[in-house]
């Protein structure tokens, strides 16, 4: 008989530690909340987009900017009217140029809901 009478076969070891890294690598995202970060960042990073788009639409008109993302791909401005990655599909920023300030205003629509961390 190959089964040793003193404990644990060298099998019986390696599938329980092959368990708790399994165990430990599916718990791990959501104890960082790896998801909801990715969400902020690629919501940061498309509220940049759409202000260096709206900035050069009024740079280059000499206007203020007022309309929906839908006029800023149209124009050539942005490749793609983003949506919010919370809370699904459809919701588009909503944003707004005045010309004469420079001020450039772009909202989440789920900002309330779930708020811009002050750091990522």
């Amino acid at each position: 008989m190959l089964r040793s009478s003193r404990g644990f076969s060298i099998f019986t070891v390696i599938s329980i530690i092959a368990f708790l890294a399994l165990i430990f690598i599916l718990i791990l995202p959501q104890l960082f909340n790896v998801k909801e970060r990715e969400m902020q960042e690629q919501r940061l990073e498309h509220m940049r987009k759409i202000t260096k788009a709206i900035e050069e639409y009024m740079a280059d008109r000499h206007q203020s900017f007022t309309g929906d993302l839908i006029e800023l791909v149209r124009t050539g401005y942005l490749k793609h009217a983003y949506e919010s990655p919370f809370n699904g599909l459809g919701d588009k920023y909503i944003a707004s140029g005045n010309f004469d300030t420079g001020e450039v205003i772009v909202k989440d629509p789920n900002e309330d809901e779930f708020p811009i961390p002050k750091k990522l």
